[in-house]
């Protein structure tokens, strides 16, 4: 398993919290060269093989037009369909465990499970301003909301004060 924080490297494996079988995982394999995080839409240099986001080197490219960032070659660059395939496959665990969600799959399902982890924090539906995890926004509105009053037609949906 990796995981990812994508304010900082490819964390592996070290810590009681951390992800299992990261040894396994060559981490300047599935590593941008410019960010340093897990590539997204990988590309690879044709003569030197090293690998980038497309974004990532595309806003290089801005200021250093055609050159590789690790050795300064001239350089074209190809989408890595094969490397793109292999990153999405690796086990993950949600971005959320450290808050309790159990939820572990391949990179390529974090976008769809996201939509419904019950460790999300959102804004509440009332708009009072507070953030719950996704989990407990049924008792947060029922319960404790601010915007929730004593209306007489509360027990029919009004939300009213």
């Amino acid at each position: 398993f990796i995981w990812e924080d994508e304010k900082s490297e490819v964390s592996q494996a070290t810590e009681e919290n951390s992800v299992q079988n990261a040894k396994e995982i060559n981490r300047d394999d599935i590593t941008c060269a410019i960010c340093l995080l897990v590539l997204r839409e990988p590309v690879q240099a044709v003569k030197c093989g090293h690998r980038f986001c497309e974004k990532c080197i595309g806003e290089f490219h801005l200021q250093n037009p055609g050159k590789c960032p690790k050795d300064w070659q001239e350089i074209q660059v190809f989408p890595d369909v094969g490397k793109k395939r292999e990153i999405l496959s690796l086990k993950i665990r949600c971005p959320n465990f450290v808050d309790g969600c159990t939820w572990q799959n391949e990179l390529r399902e974090k976008e769809v499970h996201l939509k419904t982890c019950g460790f999300v924090t959102v804004p509440c539906e009332l708009d009072c301003g507070e953030f719950v995890l996704r989990k407990n926004i049924t008792n947060h509105v029922d319960t404790v909301c601010p915007m929730v009053s004593s209306c007489e037609y509360k027990d029919l949906g009004c939300y009213f004060k």
